[in-house]
C-alpha cells in the first residue's frame, strides 16, 4: 500500500513541501543506528533492505521496503533509539519526513494512522515469526520459509513456476534466514537437486512452492 494514498491531497502537498527528497545509489546507506532519530522515510522508487548487525559482526536482514511504504517509523513512534540500518538495494528515491510532521499526521489523519498501524503490525508479525524460527526450526526449514515469503511478496506466477522479482545473493538469503552463507548454499543446492527451485544470477525460480512450504513447516531443529 502507498501510505500517501491515505492522505487527502492538501495533506500530501504539505508533506512534500516539508519533506526532503533524496536519491540513493545501490548499496548506499539511507540511515544507521542513532540515539534520537528525527526523521521518518517514505520510499517512492526502488527497494530498501532493513537489517541489524549481529554480535559476531554479521548482518540479520529484518525485511525489505517497497515503493509507497514508510520505514524508520518505529523508533519515532516509540520515542526510542534507532538500532537498524537501511540500505538501498536498487537506485532509490526517498522522502525524508521530519519527526514532528509524521507525528502530526498520525494524530490528525485517521486513515493515515490506520495504514501505518496495519503495516507496523504486519512487520512485527514477520519479525516474531522469524525469531521463533531461529529457536524451533532448522536452517534448512528457515531458508525454505524465507523463500516462501519472498514468493508471497515478490513472486510472479508463469506457467509451471514462480519467478521472484528480487535479485539476491546466497549470502543475502543467509542473512534473511539467520544462518551462514555455506549453510544457505548447501540448502539451496539440495532444493535444486530435488527440483524445487533454481537460483541463477541472483534470481530465484520456484518450481514447487507447496513442497517448500512443507519443508518450512518442519519444526525439528538441527
Amino acid at each position: 500500500m502507498n501510505w500517501l494514498d491515505a492522505l487527502p491531497e492538501p495533506a500530501q502537498d504539505r508533506l512534500r513541501q516539508r519533506a526532503q527528497t533524496k536519491l540513493y545509489k545501490n548499496k548506499e546507506t539511507i540511515f544507521a543506528p542513532e540515539v534520537d532519530p528525527e526523521q521518518v522515510y517514505i520510499l517512492e522508487k526502488g527497494l530498501t533492505r532493513i537489517f541489524r548487525s549481529t554480535e559476531s559482526g554479521g548482518e540479520f536482514t529484518l525485511g525489505f521496503v517497497e515503493p509507497g511504504e514508510v520505514f524508520g517509523e518505529l523508533p519515532v513512534l516509540n520515542n526510542a533509539s534507532r538500532e537498524s540500518f537501511a540500505v538501498a538495494i536498487d537506485n532509490c528515491c526517498v522522502l525524508k519526513l521530519p519527526k514532528s510532521l509524521f507525528l502530526d499526521l498520525m494524530g490528525t489523519m485517521p486513515d493515515f494512522s490506520l495504514a501505518v498501524s496495519r503495516q507496523v503490525g504486519k512487520r512485527l508479525q514477520r519479525i516474531e515469526i522469524r525469531a521463533e524460527d531461529l529457536i524451533f526450526r532448522s536452517a534448512t526449514s528457515r531458508i525454505a520459509r524465507v523463500i516462501s515469503m519472498l514468493v508471497d511478496d515478490f513472486g510472479q506466477a508463469d506457467d509451471n513456476h514462480v519467478l521472484v522479482h528480487l535479485k539476491l545473493t546466497q549470502a543475502e538469503i543467509a542473512t534473511l534466514a539467520g544462518c551462514s552463507r555455506p549453510t544457505a548454499s548447501l540448502a539451496i543446492a539440495d532444493f535444486r537437486k530435488q527440483g524445487l527451485l533454481d537460483l541463477r544470477s541472483g534470481h530465484i525460480t520456484v518450481f514447487d512452492v507447496d513442497a517448500l512450504r512443507d519443508i518450512a513447516a518442519a519444526t525439528t531443529h538441527s
